[in-house]
Order: C-alpha cells, then sequence, then structure tokens
C-alpha cells in the first residue's frame, strides 16, 4: 500500500526539480526526503528519478506514474475537505419509561426523521429507577419518566400531568358512565400491569374496599393489555395518555393519583438545542 507521505515526496520532487528545494517544501530535512523517494521506488520496483549533481529529471517509469500520482493527491485532498466539511452529527441519548405510550413516540420520531436535523437519537428503554443512575452516570442527556421530588438535581422539566382511569370496552355496561364506582367492577376481571408506576397505590386502593377481582392477565406490555380490554376479557387501569378507539377511560370515584410526566436532564442542565426534545415538548404538552 502506498504511504501518503511518499506521494508527496515525489510530486514535491518531481516539481522543484531538486531534492533540497523539495524537502523544503515538504518541511523535512534532505536526507529523510531522500530515504523516503528510495522507499517508494522500492515499492513500485522501479526507478523514479535520474540524478545528477545539478538536476533531478524523471525517468521515463517516473513520467507514467506523475499523473497517476496528481490524481490520486488531488482525491485525497478533496476526501479530506469533504470530510472537514461535514461536522459530526449531534447525538441526543434519552432514556425512555417502558410506561410511556408507544405511539406518542412513534409520531415523533417520524417527524424528527422528516425534519432531517441532522441529530442522531440513541434510545434506552428503562424502569425508572434504571434511567436515574444513568443520568447520574452521565450515560444518558435526558430521560422521558415520571417526575419525583427527590428528582430536582436533573432540572425536572414537566410536560403533561395525567390521571390513572379505569379502561373498559365500548361494550362494557359501565362504558358510558362519567364516573364508576371501586364496588361496581369486583366482578369484572382485571389486566394487571406489572410495570405499572402506581401499581402499589392501585392495589391499595381496591383492597381498602373489598375489591379483589379476578387477574385475567399480568403483563408487562401495555399493548397486550390494551388489546385485552379491547376483546372485553377484562378491564384495567391506566394513564389517560392511552386513551384509543374501542377503549373508554373512565374516571374511578375517590381515586384522584395523577403522574407528571417530563424530561430529566444529566448534570442539571437542559438540552435547548436538540429537535427532537423539541418536538418532544410539543407532542407531550400537546
Amino acid at each position: 500500500m502506498l504511504d501518503g507521505y511518499l506521494l508527496r515526496y515525489f510530486l514535491a520532487v518531481a516539481e522543484a526539480g531538486n531534492f533540497s528545494r523539495a524537502a523544503k517544501a515538504v518541511s523535512v530535512t534532505q536526507p529523510t526526503l531522500s530515504a523516503g523517494i528510495a522507499k517508494l521506488e522500492r515499492q513500485i520496483g522501479a526507478r523514479l528519478f535520474e540524478r545528477d549533481r545539478h538536476r533531478v529529471s524523471l525517468t521515463p517509469a517516473g513520467n507514467r506514474f506523475l499523473p497517476r500520482a496528481r490524481r490520486i493527491a488531488v482525491e485525497y485532498e478533496q476526501a479530506f475537505h469533504d470530510l472537514q466539511a461535514v461536522p459530526a452529527p449531534q447525538v441526543l441519548r434519552i432514556g425512555v419509561l417502558p410506561t410511556i405510550p408507544a405511539d406518542l413516540l412513534e409520531t415523533v420520531l417520524a417527524r424528527h426523521a422528516a425534519a432531517r436535523s441532522g441529530e442522531v437519537v440513541d434510545m434506552v428503554e428503562g424502569a425508572e429507577r434504571d434511567l436515574v443512575e444513568r443520568l447520574d452516570r452521565g450515560r444518558l442527556d435526558a430521560a422521558l419518566a415520571v417526575l419525583r421530588p427527590h428528582h430536582q438535581r436533573f432540572a425536572p422539566e414537566p410536560l403533561r400531568s395525567e390521571r390513572y382511569l379505569m379502561v373498559l370496552p365500548e361494550g362494557h355496561r359501565l362504558a358510558g358512565r362519567a364516573r364508576v364506582m371501586a364496588e361496581d367492577l369486583a366482578g369484572d376481571a382485571m389486566v394487571l400491569r406489572r410495570h405499572c408506576e402506581a401499581l402499589p397505590e392501585i392495589n391499595r386502593f381496591f383492597t381498602s374496599r373489598g375489591v379483589r377481582p379476578r387477574l385475567v392477565l399480568k403483563t408487562t406490555s401495555d399493548a397486550r393489555a390494551l388489546a385485552v380490554v379491547r376483546a372485553g376479557a377484562g378491564i384495567g387501569m391506566m394513564p389517560e395518555g392511552f386513551a384509543d378507539a374501542g377503549l373508554r377511560f373512565v374516571p374511578v370515584a375517590d381515586f384522584d393519583l395523577r403522574r407528571e410526566i417530563g424530561l430529566l436532564h444529566a448534570g442539571g442542565r437542559r438540552r435547548e438545542d436538540s429537535a427532537f426534545l423539541a418536538l418532544l415538548r410539543e407532542g407531550y404538552s400537546a
């Protein structure tokens, strides 16, 4: 493989017609230049220069090599210039709770791709504790998560407040109610979302009212939970951000728990230069 510096040495000597002037042109000593030319000739397997006391001239092999060497040098310079002209992409490392609705992320990602901002998004899904640990260790720039009072060091940025509502299929006997009582649901099978942040509070609420429904499904998949409810096989408690066709989200009397969804920022520094975060703010606060 031809070394780039040997090509520069060759072109300098060919243009200067003198080793001394060529060495100055490429900022090396004359012995270094001479050694480089000798190495190039060994690699090519042919003498490139005729040398005498007064002048250096190209051999027939050197004359054949010269135009190709010039083309290689031009291409190298162009490639270098092109690489220098393209800035390194801005990377956003963002963590996302598994309980963030997938359709919202899909919409934001599609808009981000269409905008062609040049920003690269590295997305990591994780539980709340995992995301906080990654933020502390500088492995994430931001996280879309439930905001807690102890998150102040991450400059919490609220985006939306969501109620936890009872999810019913459209044909359910209580689907038309403005509000349902926990006791009214005692005979229904329920879907249990294992990864729900409010699971302890939900369990305590129903247990305190003597409601211990049969569980039709235990899952960490929100899509599967919604599918079971939509099919009429069970009901469940979910944040209202999951509202969708074929489902009714109804408040439960005396259960006023909410979750505050927002952005947490590593080092307490908000990323105002991120196109993805700007779209996320717009989409989630709408």
